[in-house]
């Protein structure tokens, strides 16, 4: 289809913006290192088949439909790795490239769904002023600058990345102030349907980076299951403590449906409180996503009401009734196939 956005570049600004491409796809050539989507993948064949074109072919019509189905720009999805001194997991971020064929210029970013649970918003805002957008003088540099920009600004990213200290050393610190409280109000919801995984993400995320920090679970299916416990500072906590939590998960809540679940229709949207334990003792030490764990996986599997042993025997192990809270939680019949 062709683009509404202006005119192609000259075929000698896109040649070197195609060289350019070809570059960074080389240097990031290894397992999961690069993605590219299928639209941008056509995007880079038909730029090549547009530069490989003679002069005598540039006025024909199968020029023409080539020129007007490039689209407006390519997007390399490039995997930053680094790995400290300290750690023996390598820490990934996703920095997008993006190349314009139809303007002058480049941009690089990452985005705040794509980030993994350990780069909170400060940290991605400070990745984003790294790469920010290249300035006029950068957009006319040849390809070999171009490249040679991308990757500093790649190493600039890396360096402040080994700056953040790992979950591990997060976790001690957190320890040492503010030891774990031993009861908490564990609150049980039922929603419809739970599927998509990004969306799994962002709740796992915003729960373990919350203040204080939420510990639960959540088990994807038709219906979905969400356990979230909110620390206590007693095992009887007044009642502007309890009020004061049940608030924390409205908030929660809140948040997750403005910035997470923004493009699901607000009809859709269905969260049930099922379950409310005011004061019990901790089970969780952190917010998992348990769909694809192996001595869960046939639970969360269609939500067939036959698995429900696996899910019983796990809760049971931390200590939860889990017959009880599963037939107040899911009701008589909720997980037949």
């Amino acid at each position: 289809m062709a683009s509404t956005r202006g005119h192609l570049l000259a075929p000698e600004q896109l040649a070197s913006v195609a060289s350019a491409i070809e570059l960074v796809s080389a240097m990031w050539s290894g397992t999961d290192e690069l993605e590219m989507s299928a639209a941008d993948e056509r995007t880079v064949q038909l730029l090549a088949d547009y530069l490989q074109l003679g002069l005598d072919e540039l006025a024909t019509p199968r020029a023409q439909h080539i020129k007007d189905s490039i689209g407006d720009a390519v997007v390399l999805a490039l995997k930053v790795g680094v790995r400290s001194e300290q750690s023996l997991v390598e820490r990934r971020v996703r920095v997008n490239v993006e190349f314009r064929l139809r303007a002058q210029g480049w941009s690089m970013w990452t985005s705040t769904k794509e980030a993994p649970a350990w780069l909170d918003r400060d940290a991605i805002d400070r990745v984003n002023a790294i790469l920010s957008t290249p300035t006029a003088q950068e957009s006319e540099e040849e390809e070999e600058d171009v490249v040679a920009s991308i990757l500093a600004r790649v190493e600039e990213v890396s360096e402040f990345l080994l700056t953040i200290p790992s979950a591990t050393e997060t976790e001690q610190e957190e320890v040492k102030e503010e030891p774990e409280s031993t009861h908490v109000q564990r609150t049980w919801y039922y929603l419809p349907s739970l599927s998509t995984k990004s969306k799994r993400d962002d709740i796992c995320t915003l729960a373990s980076t919350s203040t204080p920090r939420l510990t639960g679970f959540l088990l994807a299916g038709k219906p979905g299951l969400i356990v979230i416990e909110h620390p206590l500072s007693t095992p009887s906590p007044t009642d502007s403590e309890s009020q004061a939590a049940s608030s924390a998960l409205d908030a929660f809540w809140s948040t997750i449906k403005r910035e997470s679940w923004s493009d699901i229709p607000s009809s859709h949207k269905k969260i049930s409180q099922r379950l409310v334990e005011p004061s019990t003792g901790r089970a969780f030490s952190t917010f998992d996503d348990v769909t694809d764990w192996p001595e869960l996986e046939r639970a969360a599997e269609r939500g067939r009401r036959s698995d429900l042993s696996k899910l019983i025997r796990w809760l049971d192990a931390r200590g939860i009734a889990g017959t009880q809270c599963l037939e107040s939680v899911l009701g008589v019949g909720s997980w037949d196939a």
